[in-house]
């Protein structure tokens, strides 16, 4: 195979993913199948996007031949049992982000495509978003000088979230992307609170300071439960971003992004954005992933690497409800840590693809 269209996509769950279609419909993506447990919907989505390949049962759109690529865009605590079935098929995998409220899960999709030997990329859609890929060029040293602190603020009023937990279902997204631009955290010291229930029943407020192992601190702010004008809510997806270091600085949200350098003389320079989180964030993705299987390259946001990111919000977490600095290498990857708010599925539980 030599280019994009000649792997098919098999799209299952048409709630979130209905966003993806759009991405890869710009993208001029092939998708060969979708699946969704809801008839009408399926038929309905099936028809607006003009795709033939229809499947009310997961495991059917898995043994289709012409899917390539099981994009799964379910809840977490679903997709264990649908990983290991389209891994034994031999079938590369596109996990949604959170990829797992539940670390044995996550530990477990990611053995279970490497003995497979299959790809798995968690769709951090935010590493993709078009603002941001188009200021990354100047976050370095030549541009910035010592990057010495990143901020990401993000607001709004949505308490009732299927995940209950914002760490894992928001969060996550700025997690992954300070993951992406400056590389492992070291430490996390978080508050949080639930609103109007505790944090064991679901954050909807986390607000972290961290450290990175390179050095780079920052704080991320997410508030799910802002009670005020929404014109100022600086919301998803327009959140604010912040990148300060000794030489310039570079700010704005996903569609307004400006970057401020001071030499060798001061200007200020405003990035062309081609295209906007939702959808192109999710076509840029699956392009990524596309280009990596023809080439044989691991994806950016691959599932071994997306464990630390796992391990990350777990420690948010933890010393949110500790009240102390948490270090990420004290969470362990074979610890039980699990905020799922429903059981998660066991491997070989079949009526999940039922």
């Amino acid at each position: 195979m030599t280019n994009r269209h000649a792997l098919g996509i098999g799209l299952i769950g048409l709630g979130i993913g209905q966003q993806h279609l759009l991405g890869y419909q710009r993208r001029g993506l092939n998708v060969a199948a979708i699946c969704d447990k809801d008839a009408a919907r399926l038929n309905e989505v099936g028809d607006r996007f003009q795709i033939a390949t229809r499947y009310t049962r997961i495991a059917e759109l898995i043994a289709d031949a012409n899917v390539h690529v099981v994009d799964i865009a379910v809840q977490p605590w679903l997709r264990l049992p649908i990983v290991k079935v389209a891994a034994e098929a031999g079938k590369h995998i596109l996990c949604q982000k959170p990829f797992a409220m539940s670390m044995r899960q996550a530990v477990e999709m990611v053995e279970l495509c490497e003995q497979y030997n299959v790809q798995l990329m968690v769709n951090q859609n935010s590493c993709f978003v078009p603002g941001f890929l188009a200021i990354e060029p100047y976050i370095n040293a030549t541009h910035l000088g010592e990057i010495y602190h990143v901020s990401i603020t993000c607001n709004g009023f949505y308490t009732t979230f299927p995940e209950q937990h914002l760490i894992p279902a928001m969060q996550v997204h700025h997690i992954g992307l300070v993951y992406k631009w400056f590389g492992e955290y070291e430490s996390v010291y978080c508050q949080a609170h639930g609103h109007d229930s505790t944090i064991d029943e679901g954050e909807a407020l986390s607000v972290a300071l961290f450290t990175s192992r390179n050095g780079t601190q920052g704080l991320l702010s997410c508030n799910w439960a802002f009670l005020a004008n929404p014109g100022r809510n600086l919301q998803h997806p327009h959140e604010e971003i912040r990148i300060q270091g000794t030489k310039g600085a570079i700010y704005g949200n996903s569609e307004d992004m400006c970057v401020h350098l001071t030499e060798p003389e001061t200007q200020e320079i405003r990035p062309t954005i081609e295209g906007t989180w939702f959808p192109d964030a999710f076509g840029n993705a699956m392009a990524h992933f596309l280009d990596c299987l023809l080439t044989r390259q691991k994806p950016i946001t691959d599932g071994r690497g997306n464990l630390h990111v796992v391990q990350t919000v777990f420690a948010m977490h933890q010393s949110a409800k500790s009240g102390e600095v948490v270090k990420i290498d004290d969470i362990s990857l074979d610890g039980d840590y699990d905020l799922s708010p429903h059981p998660v599925h066991g491997v070989d539980d079949v009526s999940v693809l039922q």
